[in-house]
């Protein structure tokens, strides 16, 4: 029998008690998001997968993911994820539940992934609407570090950074998504089961560049494509298509005769100079000789009071504030930083990225245990292990300790019992 087709899945989703039955008893009681015009199921399509809004009981909305094309070993990928991220979830992944008896067509039942629905828009879309506000792309800048820096800390790489994959919420967190293609250390050597989106991927990469540094071309790309804006926002009705945020393959295949790089290497601001030189070569390189974001920014200049008049008089009106002082955790030596989370301690990020201090700090010193074996949730009662911070009740996800901090660097609210922004990756004081 062949594989539904979307507008199968789209025909099956209008009676949820019936697609959904003995599959997942919240989403057959729920209700799929209409077109407010057409009335028909609101689907959101990519690459792979058809997405639907559901709203559940409680106040409760996921995104319902339906393959498009049947995927080799895809509930034990997501099994095994499920189990790598138990305790250590970075708060830019959001909580999923992977069926494989998910969703029924003609008798037939298909796999989905059950996620928690991300309110917020799309990173190039957000970015457009704040074209004018260089500080809040800045902000986006820090915040891209971060949640680039846990990914790194815990070995693992999303495998399909781009702007469709980004979502920025109401309160300016980003929130990764798709994780069909996602690394984990225990899929070292095998091919990659998707290879991204085209206009973010090394233009050498193939089915073996399959690794924890899998990412790095892309997050520098977004990094940098966010850094230049926020000093030339004219670069976007130059160069974005809506399939992209300012590069594309071409300007990869042939970096010396694109216009884009060009523009990126003339910016007023002197990172972002470096940054389009060293992505330039990087394009001619073996993939596995890009280095990661935070390395690259490591060897990057500081903004200069010289960069900041040259951007005046180029026209681009007052330079942009600095970027917030933040940098991502690091791998410890000894202890791994997703054994340090699972037991309730806090990474150490690196100092700020200058010439004049390269080298990343080591993971702080392992605190003294938590007495209370457990927390209970004062919500839903959920007994929960002491070293997180927020239910495991993907329906609840209340905050477990009373009384929050703020984040010195991006002004984030972070629960008492966080010691590590998982916003803009500083380490709170």
């Amino acid at each position: 029998m062949p594989w539904p087709s979307i507008a199968d899945f789209t025909a099956a989703v209008q009676n949820p008690v019936v697609c959904f039955k003995d599959g997942d008893p919240e989403l057959a009681a729920g209700q799929v998001g209409l077109h407010p015009a057409r009335g028909t199921p609101l689907v959101y399509s990519g690459n792979f997968a058809a997405v639907y809004p559901v709203e559940c009981g409680g106040g409760r909305k996921y995104a319902v993911r339906c393959f498009t094309r049947e995927v080799k070993d895809q509930q034990e990928r997501y099994g095994h994820l499920d189990d790598y991220l138990s305790g250590v979830r970075p708060d830019a992944f959001v909580r999923f539940q992977y069926h494989e008896q998910g969703i029924q067509i003609r008798g037939e039942w298909y796999p989905i992934v059950k996620m928690t629905w991300v309110e917020g828009r799309r990173l190039d879309r957000f970015v457009e609407d704040n074209l004018s506000r260089p500080d809040v792309i800045l902000d986006i800048c820090a915040r891209w570090r971060g949640a680039n820096g846990s990914l790194r800390g815990l070995g693992i790489a999303h495998n399909d950074l781009q702007h469709g994959n980004v979502m920025v919420q109401h309160d300016d967190a980003l929130r990764l998504v798709d994780y069909d293609g996602i690394f984990l250390p225990r899929f070292q050597g095998e091919p990659s089961p998707e290879l991204g989106h085209q206009h973010y991927q090394h233009p050498l990469r193939t089915a073996d560049d399959y690794n924890d540094q899998v990412d790095n071309f892309p997050a520098l790309v977004i990094y940098l494509s966010l850094l230049a804006l926020s000093h030339d926002p004219g670069l976007w009705q130059r160069f974005y298509t809506q399939e992209n945020l300012l590069l594309t393959k071409k300007d990869y295949a042939d970096p010396a005769n694109s216009q884009c790089f060009h523009a990126l290497k003339s910016n007023p601001d002197a990172t972002v100079r470096h940054l389009a030189g060293f992505l330039e070569e990087c394009c001619s390189r073996p993939l596995e000789e890009v280095q990661d974001l935070e390395s690259v920014l490591a060897d990057a200049p500081s903004v200069t009071a010289a960069s900041s008049v040259s951007a005046q008089a180029a026209g681009a009106g007052p330079p942009a504030p600095a970027a917030p002082v933040v940098s991502a955790p690091q791998p410890p030596t000894g202890l791994s930083y997703r054994s340090l989370l699972q037991g309730g301690q806090s990474p150490q990020p690196a100092p700020a990225a200058t010439a004049t201090n390269p080298t990343p700090a080591s993971v702080a010193p392992p605190q003294s245990a938590v007495a209370s074996p457990v927390m209970t949730c004062p919500q839903c009662n959920l007994a929960n292990p002491v070293e997180l911070v927020y239910c495991d009740d993907e329906g609840c996800a209340s905050v477990l300790y009373p009384g929050n901090r703020f984040c010195a660097y991006c002004g984030e609210s972070i629960p008492v019992n966080g010691n590590y922004c998982p916003e803009c990756g500083s380490r709170l004081v």
